[in-house]
């Protein structure tokens, strides 16, 4: 295979620990296949805030050491670049390298449209590919000319995790591309299979509310609390116990994490998940997953699979979650399950219960066929033409 220069380009710096993961793992995984790999970032003066959320300078914000931490615990540092606006100051490589850099690069791959805002490194890279992890939002918004997503169409090539995008199972339009669907890569010597004998609960992390909305031909986006709340009472129907979690504004805080107690759910603060290590400590610690998806990717079947099921799976733990359309492109029904009401939720728990060791072996299985990433990430290039 050809060695590529890349640069990948997402959020990072100060940024939930899922998210960050799924970041990295393109780094991280072309990095494996042998490639010249370079990560960069773009921030704002709108990013720069103390903890009280007051403005600060680039060089007294602390998501520059958080981005370091960040770089030297996946194994990229000092190949990036954290860039002040279009250049005024960096944090890692100088701007002059990293537009050195870029002018050599074959390929720039990002899950952020940040990036954009720096021409001198967005427009240099001979492709630049846009990784698509909010499915339904990005192509309604790119549809009805969001100026946020104009970016987009100076893209060679749009991946989504969005697996009907484009398809006729999914109602929502396109922004009149191309979205070819891909999953999240894994790098599965990070994630190694887990002893499964002593853990109890179902876990999950989730967001509450808060996230953009839309409305396509009449029918609302919603909130992920719709579809909490639609299986709230499950608790109360099984001896098995749940847990998540949950990220909720303060000022819900107390309102609804007494509904999710009353009714019988263990709630945990994903605030506490600070480093990779205690991410996959507390997936590693789980028996399952149990999740709910959010409502537009539920009412548009847009067949998405978010960032921390794969890693479950790969963990070798069962998965027990919402439909959004998955089923015709993963196989379900052992170590992945999915459901659509409380009766199959519940079937659900019973079914990964009564063959526990049996799910975790086929959860291990499903991560290595369709989730590693010397895979997914060979397959994309393979698409944008370095096959």
């Amino acid at each position: 295979m050809e060695k590529l220069t890349i640069i990948c380009s997402g959020q990072t710096a100060k940024t939930t620990v899922g998210h960050i993961d799924h970041v990295m793992a393109y780094p991280v995984g072309l990095q494996r296949l042998g490639h010249d790999v370079y990560v960069m970032e773009r921030v704002g003066s709108n990013r720069c805030v103390d903890a009280s959320g007051t403005s600060v300078p680039f060089d007294q914000w602390d998501g520059r050491r958080h981005f370091e931490t960040v770089m030297k615990e996946y194994g990229i540092w000092p190949r990036c670049c954290l860039i002040y606006k279009q250049g005024e100051a960096t944090h890692g490589m100088t701007y002059t390298d990293a537009v050195a850099v870029a002018k050599r690069s074959q390929l720039l791959l990002t899950r952020s449209g940040q990036i954009s805002k720096v021409p001198e490194i967005f427009e240099s890279p001979r492709q630049r590919a846009y990784f698509d992890g909010n499915p339904g939002n990005t192509q309604v918004c790119l549809e009805q000319q969001g100026p946020e997503y104009e970016s987009l169409r100076q893209y060679d090539h749009l991946f989504t995790l969005g697996l009907n995008i484009g398809t006729a199972r999914c109602p929502l339009a396109t922004g009149g591309r191309q979205w070819y669907p891909m999953v999240r890569p894994v790098v599965l010597p990070m994630w190694p299979a887990q002893s499964a004998h002593d853990t109890k609960r179902f876990t999950t992390i989730s967001t509450w509310k808060g996230r953009a909305t839309f409305n396509w031909n009449g029918q609302h986006s919603g909130e992920k609390s719709d579809n909490w709340m639609k299986f709230i009472e499950l608790p109360q129907h099984t001896d098995q116990e749940l847990e998540i979690a949950l990220r909720i504004s303060q000022p819900e805080h107390e309102t609804d994490s007494t509904v999710f107690r009353q009714n019988g759910w263990s709630l945990s603060d994903p605030a506490h998940l600070h480093t990779f290590q205690d991410y996959a400590t507390y997936i590693r610690q789980s028996r399952a997953e149990f999740s709910v998806a959010h409502n537009r990717y539920v009412e548009f079947v847009t067949g998405w699979v978010s960032d921390r099921t794969p890693l479950y799976l790969a963990s070798g733990k069962p998965i027990l979650v919402q439909s959004t359309g998955i089923e015709s492109h993963l196989p379900t029904g052992k170590g992945l399950l999915t459901f659509r009401t409380m009766d199959e939720a519940l079937t659900g728990i019973e079914d990964i219960n009564r063959d526990y060791l049996g799910h975790c072996r086929a959860a291990r299985d499903i991560a290595e066929t369709y989730f590693d990433a010397d895979r997914v990430l060979t397959n994309i290039l393979a698409r944008v033409g370095h096959g």
